[in-house]
């Protein structure tokens, strides 16, 4: 079998194959080709002769090649549309290397016949028409080497060496001519399929990594659309699904939006552990299927939280909201066990509650509220009653105006950690409210509050400034979240440009992060805002990567320095082979792209080493130390450095 090797490159079958491939595509295209410069070659040959011999040798003899040629040429043509299996491609190769030995062989021989019978000048013309006529057979030949060497020694050495023992100077001095240029030839055709082996070489890896690229984007935006536990979309599909139903383009089709939270599942998991309160989810998730057919799509937000869009107006709403209620009561029974649980559903219409995605699924959370304390397994519908829930969040906006005057949010410091050495290798500054009074409010609260007031550019600025003193002798990166709304200032990058030249802390120790929805609402403002701030040496991270917009677009919209994958998909990855999946393809994306990843919400050392076997760079999480202040930190690092 023909044995083609391509040097310091592991051989295997489909490597082979495709130089098989290509060797077999460049000889359908050349090889009619030099069969007719061939015949044309004789033709001028038989001319140049025609007077010095017999007819059999003039007429006779290129007949015959022109006949072999033509059936060779037409074998060849009747190919071009037709592409053999790879291992029959081996019989061909040899079996072009053979005829273009026995033709060459011919043709030379003929040649040296016509050569012998001829004068000075004839024989200077037919070792030139011979020469040439192999020489642009060699080049046509170039893709299977071993058939233009071929060419070369049996059709055009006889009458070379026939020039150099001649005894005249001029014939001579023309077979030496002849012969280099034969060497120069060769040694090219070496080289120029080196160079094809090389180029297919290069183009086959490159087209391998693309392939690879598009299949990890593609299994990450597969996972990103749905729940990795229980297959149901997921909160991002929900978003999108809410964002196009409720565009005034789209005209005012009327829809409800259910929020479902499960009664007594935290007992479960609590009792009989996470996987069967994982089987439980999965089992909720097919009941609600069923129970919502083909009026409605079911969604899994996370944890225990669902969600149902239903088409119809609020008759249609409330039906699904009581027949879910009413399912949810019917026991689920497992493999040894049997679990008793219940619904609360709150239902939110469009157009008639709001006109909105952010109101809709709002005013669905406040509904939600009002059906848990009104007692489990209960539905409700948004009321203008419910109004309650916003003036407690106008309170918590005025005592939040009162806070900033005081100084009452206070930056805590969460480690950031290389896997590999467990070294602590940056702080992600968090935000911490301390009420003089009333409950405590935590960030996932008083933020939104504070995107929608307009406070949260002067909060974020206020803790950063706070942050810089307190970090500046730290000698080790801090990164903070950035608002959506904040990209959209035009001049948001100035303002935190002149808080790190003010509090003199430079501006490669500090990352921005933010998430791929602050992309999606102004991707202009964020390329603009952001580009300022890579000017000046500041980092850029992607947070939340997964859950939200995921996609290549945003990796090649701007210059991120890392990715960050939210704490729920690892979180799940000990318990969810999908979770796991998920997290290995964003991992794989990001080392494909360059990019190092920061895992969230790490919580244990078997998690952390998993994450570093699949190519994480860093982690954070409780398993490193909770948001302490500055106070703490110092206190921490004195103790380890000591």
């Amino acid at each position: 079998m023909l044995r083609l090797t391509l040097p310091d490159r592991r051989e295997d079958g489909e490597w082979n194959q495709a130089i098989l491939l290509e060797q077999f595509a460049a000889l359908r295209q050349q090889v009619p080709l030099m069969y007719a410069m061939m015949f044309a070659d004789a033709a001028f040959l038989a001319f140049a002769a025609y007077d010095t011999v017999s007819p059999w040798w003039s007429l006779g003899m290129p007949t015959l090649l022109a006949v072999l040629s033509a059936v060779r040429a037409a074998f060849w043509v009747a190919r071009r549309g037709f592409t053999p299996r790879p291992e029959s491609i081996p019989r061909y190769l040899r079996g072009t290397i053979v005829v273009a030995a026995l033709l060459s062989l011919g043709f030379g021989g003929w040649g040296l016949l016509l050569y012998a019978e001829g004068d000075l000048v004839r024989r200077a013309c037919i070792a030139l028409y011979i020469f040439i006529g192999a020489i642009s057979c060699c080049y046509c030949l170039q893709s299977v080497p071993r058939a233009g060497q071929a060419v070369v020694v049996f059709g055009a050495m006889p009458v070379t060496l026939c020039l150099l023992f001649s005894g005249d100077w001029f014939l001579r001095g023309l077979g030496i001519n002849i012969l280099l240029v034969a060497i120069v030839v060769l040694r090219m055709m070496r080289t120029s399929h080196a160079g094809f082996v090389e180029m297919l070489a290069s183009r086959t890896h490159m087209a391998a990594e693309q392939e690879r690229a598009k299949g990890a984007e593609q299994r990450a935006h597969e996972l990103a659309y749905h729940d990795p536990l229980t297959g149901l979309p997921n909160r991002r599909a929900l978003a999108e699904a809410l964002e196009q139903r409720t565009d005034p383009a789209g005209g005012s089709v009327p829809l409800g939006l259910l929020i479902i939270d499960l009664d007594r599942f935290k007992s479960i998991n609590d009792v009989h552990g996470h996987p069967a309160g994982d089987q439980l989810l999965r089992d909720v998730a097919a009941r609600l299927n069923s129970v919502v057919g083909e009026q409605g799509t079911s969604y899994r937000l996370g944890g225990d939280e669902f969600a149902v869009i239903i088409d119809g107006d609020g008759d249609a709403a409330r039906r699904a909201a009581h027949a879910i209620v009413n399912a949810m009561l019917r026991p689920f029974a497992s493999l040894d066990l049997v679990h008793h649980i219940g619904a609360s559903v709150g239902i939110s219409l469009y157009p008639h509650d709001a006109l909105d995605l952010d109101t809709l699924m709002r005013r669905a959370d406040i509904a939600l509220y009002k059906a848990k304390h009104s007692g489990r397994s209960q539905h409700c519908a948004f009321e203008p009653m419910l109004d309650a829930e916003i003036r407690r969040r106008a309170e918590i906006e005025r005592e939040m105006r009162e806070a900033m005057g005081s100084d009452a949010f206070i930056p805590h410091y969460q480690p950031i950690v290389c896997l590999k050495s467990g070294e602590v290798v940056g702080y992600e500054l968090l935000a911490r409210w301390a009420r003089a009074e009333g409950d405590a409010i935590g960030p996932e609260q008083f933020i939104p509050i504070a995107e929608e007031c307009g406070l949260i550019d002067a909060l974020m600025l206020r803790l950063l400034r706070r942050a810089c003193r307190e970090t500046r002798d730290w000698k080790v990166p801090i990164s903070i979240n950035v608002s959506p709304t904040q990209l959209k200032d035009p001049w948001f990058s100035q303002k935190l440009l002149a808080v790190l030249v003010r509090e003199r802390f430079p501006a490669q120790r500090l990352t921005v992060e933010i998430t791929e929805n602050a992309l999606i609402v102004d991707a202009e403002s964020a390329q603009q805002a952001i580009a300022s701030l890579r000017n000046q040496g500041i980092q850029l991270a992607l947070d939340d990567f997964g859950t939200g917009y995921s996609s290549l677009q945003h990796l090649q919209m701007l210059p991120f320095d890392r990715l960050k994958i939210d704490r729920s998909f690892v979180a799940a990855m000990g318990r969810d082979p999908q979770a796991m999946r998920l997290v290995l393809a964003i991992v794989t994306l990001a080392n494909t792209l360059g990019l190092p990843v920061v895992a969230e919400g790490i919580e244990s050392a078997a998690t952390a080493e998993t994450l570093a076997q699949l190519g994480c760079a860093m982690g954070q999480g409780f398993l490193y130390g909770h948001p302490m202040c500055a106070m703490d930190i110092v206190a921490v690092r004195n103790a380890s450095a000591a």
